[in-house]
């Protein structure tokens, strides 16, 4: 089946941020006509022991006055968000999970839930979508993989008081997820549980992309190049569009003093589409931001 779609939907949750001593830490400087900005790389999901992040992204963080986030994660985070979640992923009435499944399928999300004690009988009323969704997060937890980037800033930048701006909003986040109920059931549940087979190893060669600072090669790692291929309409949606969206609101937080910093997934920071590619082409100048830089 190629890639897993966990892989290749694993921007969903699992994006990786880069950084090594040996090279660039995941943040770069963008500068043109005097103004500036620092972009940085963030996952979702990290270890205890890969934080605090990178030395360069937390002196970024700590120079600025305004910290952008891609969503307002108090948001994502509320009750009222919960409850459109649940309604977008809950089965019509009289429907179950186990009728979006063939038989064999259906007994291999089983046999997972039994060796993985996933709480499979909570999800009965949901549609598969949410089931996959909700397994990649068990299984990262018990790999160990708790709060991210994102989750760290947000909590440090409301502490110190810092004022905090969002580049989209919740409804864009549902909107993503909501794409995962198009995909085929069986497909999904299907590649989820080979995606989960071998993310031990998935995570470990992120983390050695992380380490050595190679943010291209996370992309391919990821499955980000077959996803434009297999999935043209979504690669748009989830990558080129909201780097389309984000990319004058990016403009427009620069700075003639000290620079703002904004936190993007890393996949928005790969690639050929990236917003690193974007100002670039535009004429910005792009530099890795070093720790110890003014």
């Amino acid at each position: 089946m190629g890639l897993s779609i966990i892989r290749r939907f694993a921007v969903l949750v699992v994006l990786l941020s880069l950084a090594s001593w040996l090279q660039a830490d995941p943040v770069w400087e963008v500068s043109k006509d005097d103004k500036r900005i620092r972009l940085g790389a963030t996952v979702h999901f990290l270890r205890a022991a890969d934080l605090p992040p990178p030395a360069a992204m937390q002196q970024a963080f700590e120079q600025a006055q305004q910290v952008y986030l891609e969503s307002n994660l108090a948001d994502s985070a509320s009750p009222a968000f919960s409850r459109r979640l649940t309604q977008m992923m809950m089965q019509p009435a009289g429907r179950s999970l186990e009728d979006d499944l063939s038989d064999p399928v259906w007994r291999q999300l089983q046999d997972y839930a039994a060796q993985a004690n996933f709480p499979l009988a909570t999800y009965q009323g949901f549609k598969p979508a949410m089931v996959s969704m909700a397994m990649t997060v068990h299984e990262l937890g018990r790999q160990g993989f708790g709060r991210g980037v994102d989750e760290f800033y947000f909590t440090r930048a409301n502490q110190q008081g810092k004022t905090l701006g969002f580049l989209e909003s919740s409804d864009t986040l549902l909107s993503f997820m909501a794409q995962l109920n198009e995909e085929s059931s069986d497909a999904l549940i299907e590649s989820s549980l080979e995606g989960i087979e071998h993310m031990d190893g998935m995570m470990e060669e992120a983390v050695d992309a992380w380490r050595k600072g190679d943010m291209d090669g996370l992309y391919a790692l990821l499955g980000a190049d077959e996803m434009q291929t297999e999935y043209p309409g979504i690669y748009q949606n989830l990558i080129i569009e909201r780097n389309r969206q984000w990319y004058p609101k990016i403009q427009q937080a620069m700075t003639e003093g000290t620079p703002n910093l904004v936190l993007v997934g890393a996949l928005h920071l790969g690639g050929p589409d990236s917003l690193r590619v974007m100002f670039e082409e535009a004429g910005y100048q792009v530099v890795p931001f070093m720790a110890g830089a003014e």
